[in-house]
This record gives C-alpha cells, sequence and structure tokens, in this order.
C-alpha cells in the first residue's frame, strides 16, 4: 500500500501553485490597466488573431470536464463499487475542469467587469460569450457539484463523525444524512435519474461549443460536421486521458483505498484506446477534406497546418494521438493493460487535445477567412502564458480544500440493490412544481433573450432577462436536491 506524500513534500506544492497565481494575477492586472495590446490578440484582416491562448483553453477545460463528468455519470448507473470509486475521482475534477473554462472565457474579455454586467442585462443566445458561460455556470459548474454532494452525503455523514477542522462543513454539507433506508433508496433514485438527465445537458452543451469552434461562413457542411465530430471525439479521448492522470494522483498522494483498482485503469485504457482511434481517423479525414475542398479558405486552413507556420503542432498533435493508440493498442493486445501506460497515454492525449484546439482556433483566422485578407500569424505573449499557467493553478488549488473537505476514500457503500421504498406524496408533489417553475424560467428567460415581442437589435422586453436563464436552469440543476434533501413531516 502506498502513503500519502509528507507534508513538508505538499507544501513545497502549494507554494508553488500560489506563485503561479499570483504571477497570473500581476499579468491579468497589466492586461487590465494596458489593454489587450499586451497580448499577442490582434485585429483580423491586420495579420492577427481575435481568439487566442484564453478560448483555447476555455475549449480545452470546456471539453475535458464535460467528456470527465460523463464518465462519473456513466458510473454511478451501474451502482458497482468499483466504477463508484472512478465517480468519487471523476466530479471534483470535472468542477476544477468548468472553474478553469469559466475564468478562461472571462480572462479573453478585454473589460471583463463590463462584459458579465452586459452579459447579464442584454446578452443574446447567438453570443458565443452567452453560450459558454452561462452554460459552464448553471449547467456544468453547479449541476456538477450539486450531484457531487448529493453523492457524497453518506461519507460526509461519517467523516463527520471525526473531530477536525471541516467537522462543521461536513455536518452542513450532509445535511442531517442517518442512512435510514428511505435515504439510502433516495440517494441511489437521484443519483440514477440525476446522472440520466445530466447527460443530454452536458452533451448538448459540448456540441455547441463544436459548434462556436468548428461553424464558419463559407464552409461546406461535410467539412464541418466532420470537424464537429472530430471535435467531440478529441474532447472524449482528453476527458479519459484526464481521468487516468487524476486517479494516479489521488492515489499517489492519498493512498491506494482512495484509487482505482489495475482492472478499473484496464476498462478506462480499452475505452481510451477505442476513442483515440476514432479521434484519430476524424482528425485525419477533416484534413484530408479540407485539403479537397474547392473552397479557398478551407483548402488555405487544410494546407496551413501542413506546410506552414502550424505544421509542427499538428504533426505533434497527430503524433501524440498516434503513440497513445499505439502503447495503449500494443499493452492490449498482450492483455497487460498497466496503469502505467493508460496513464502515459492519457498524457499524450492531453497534449493532442489542447493542440487540437489551439489550431482548429487559431489557424482558421489567419489561414481560412473567406474575406480577401492577408495570412498573418499569432503568437502568445507572456503575459498570455502567466495567466494561463495562473489558471490552471488555480484549478488545483481548488481542488485542495474539496479534497480535505470530502476525502476520496470512500467510508460508506450502499449494497445494490435496495428493496423499494414507498413513494412520498408531498415530496413528488414539491419537486415537479420545482422542476416545473425552473423549465418555465429557463424558457422564458431563452425567449426574451432571443428579442421574443421586439426587434432583433433592440433591447430585450425584459432587463436582465439573461438572469432568468440562468436562474430557470440552476432550478433544474437544484431539482434532485429538493427531492433529496426535503424532509419528512412529523
Amino acid at each position: 500500500m502506498r502513503f500519502a506524500r509528507p507534508k513538508s513534500f505538499v507544501a513545497a506544492i502549494i507554494i508553488l501553485l500560489l506563485g503561479f497565481l499570483a504571477a497570473g494575477m500581476v499579468a491579468f492586472a497589466q492586461q487590465l490597466s494596458r489593454g489587450d495590446v499586451v497580448t499577442g490578440m490582434r485585429t483580423i484582416g491586420a495579420g492577427g488573431a481575435v481568439w487566442g491562448l484564453y478560448v483555447a483553453m476555455d475549449g480545452f477545460f470546456l471539453g475535458s470536464g464535460i467528456a470527465v463528468m460523463a464518465a462519473a455519470c456513466m458510473a454511478r448507473f451501474s451502482r458497482d463499487r468499483k466504477l463508484e470509486a472512478l465517480a468519487r475521482i471523476a466530479m471534483p475534477v470535472a468542477i476544477a475542469c468548468f472553474l478553469g473554462a469559466a475564468v478562461s472565457v472571462v480572462a479573453d474579455q478585454g473589460r471583463p467587469f463590463v462584459a458579465l454586467v452586459n452579459l447579464a442585462r442584454f446578452a443574446r443566445p447567438r453570443s458565443p460569450f452567452f453560450v459558454t458561460f452561462t452554460t459552464v455556470i448553471a449547467v456544468c459548474l453547479y449541476g456538477s457539484l450539486v450531484h457531487c454532494l448529493l453523492a457524497r452525503r453518506p461519507d460526509l455523514a461519517e467523516y463527520a463523525k471525526h473531530p477536525s477542522r471541516w467537522q462543521p462543513f461536513q455536518r452542513l454539507l450532509a445535511a442531517r444524512y442517518s442512512g435510514t433506508l428511505a435515504e439510502r433508496a433516495r440517494r441511489q433514485r437521484v443519483g440514477f435519474w440525476m446522472s440520466l438527465l445530466m447527460l443530454p445537458a452536458l452533451l448538448a452543451t459540448l456540441t455547441a461549443l463544436a459548434i462556436i469552434f468548428t461553424v464558419r461562413p463559407g464552409r461546406p457542411l461535410f467539412v464541418t460536421m466532420i470537424e464537429v465530430m472530430a471535435f467531440l471525439l478529441v474532447a472524449g479521448a482528453g476527458g479519459l486521458g484526464l481521468l487516468a492522470i487524476a486517479a494516479a494522483l489521488v492515489e499517489h498522494f492519498a493512498g491506494t483505498p482512495a484509487g482505482l483498482q489495475p482492472r478499473a485503469y484496464a476498462r478506462l485504457g480499452r475505452v481510451l484506446l477505442v476513442t483515440i482511434s476514432l479521434a484519430l481517423l476524424a482528425v485525419v479525414g477533416a484534413e484530408l477534406a479540407g485539403l479537397l475542398s474547392r473552397e479557398a479558405a478551407v483548402a488555405n486552413y487544410a494546407r496551413a497546418l501542413l506546410d506552414r507556420s502550424y505544421a509542427p503542432l499538428f504533426w505533434c498533435e497527430l503524433g501524440c494521438l498516434f503513440v497513445a493508440g499505439g502503447l495503449l493498442w500494443r499493452s492490449a493486445r498482450r492483455r497487460n493493460l498497466r496503469p502505467r501506460i493508460v496513464i502515459v497515454a492519457g498524457a499524450l492525449t492531453l497534449i493532442a487535445v489542447f493542440l487540437q484546439r489551439y489550431l482548429l482556433l487559431v489557424a482558421w483566422q489567419t489561414h481560412g477567412l473567406s474575406l480577401p485578407y492577408r495570412p498573418g500569424g499569432y503568437c502568445p505573449s507572456w503575459v498570455e502564458g502567466e495567466v494561463a499557467l495562473g489558471i490552471v493553478a488555480l484549478c488545483i488549488l481548488a481542488l485542495l480544500p474539496a479534497v480535505r473537505l470530502i476525502p476520496f476514500a470512500p467510508l460508506a457503500f450502499d449494497t445494490p440493490p435496495l428493496p423499494r421504498v414507498g413513494g412520498n406524496r408531498r415530496r413528488a408533489v414539491v419537486t415537479g412544481i420545482w422542476f416545473g417553475f425552473g423549465l418555465a424560467a429557463t424558457g422564458a428567460g431563452f425567449l426574451l433573450c432571443g428579442r421574443v415581442g421586439t426587434e432583433s437589435f433592440q433591447d430585450p422586453i425584459l432587463t436582465a432577462s439573461p438572469v432568468v436563464f440562468i436562474a430557470g436552469l440552476v432550478m433544474l440543476a437544484s431539482t434532485g436536491a429538493v427531492y433529496e434533501l426535503l424532509p419528512d413531516r412529523g
């Protein structure tokens, strides 16, 4: 059995992360005071790119986080202890990814505070900022947080019995969980339905992100569909790779009981192998379709990835996917898919995911426009680099108190299946009313943001209609908590 790392080693890592975070905050302060001129972003048509490293990081974090959270939801379907371990690791990692995505998209705004105020007052659904920020905050971040806390209530109740500085917070989050048959049955029911309903919500968010990254004016539909498929598959591979690395780190720092079993790594590696293979075919297919396209902008974009400034990054992306797939295939063929192989393949996949997001976003702005603009270039400045490191440090630091508050090692188990417990009519009615109000607020807010009842160029009828939309999404994401936490009568 492996034991937790010494406190001095963990303290050194925390100090290093705090240093990266401080440097990122200083760099972002420079960006706020001097403007985006300190970054590598410039005007499209003048040889630059409007979207750069920040938006690429948003795509990386959001896509990987959605894939990780989807894996957690599917793991909870089985109610298997081995897969429950995967869900325990995946949920906090997904939440950290969603936090990184939200901070990245805010950092991309020239005036972030003004942008947030205008988003809350006047934003419309076709705005990329509206799509990414609202879905990240309300659906991904908040929904995953609620799902994670409800799933870990039994463990929180057990940990709260032991004196510690976290005990008051553990008692609060456990919400008087006592482990009765009715509570356990409600927990399993809510876990199943929340996992089931979150999957299409996560897929819709990922599809919207893929559309933002791939749909361009003048692109043939066939090429766009292949690029969207490549985007989704690469996101899935990146999420599985991140999950393998996170599981290894949990086992390394928290001990073997908190990590995954070798069989779980092998199963994860086989799924990763299939996803990488499909993603590699989709990426190559998109490149070939671009090269054969009659549209000049599409062909220029494809050629730029092969014989111009982006060629090293593109070949590095393909090389990482190919090597990762080759390692997994060789080990799987020998029926010896060890955890180390899965972890190395996961790390290579994450590199490929980031490069794919970066190239897909930047190269089309500099070489893939349909307008008669001269080709340009983009190179992130030191300011963007420090802000990016600060965002990564923030995501990791956000995990540390969460790990102390809800340790990865389980203390309570539910033995499936539990006997069926009679339903509570009052609980069902209150939950249904809550869900109905949330659905109505979401629909009304979305229609108002779409300028229903007024001209498209005017402000919405109700100012702050995006807030109504977000509030509706938050209510929908809280439905499971209402059903599970509503106290019984007397």
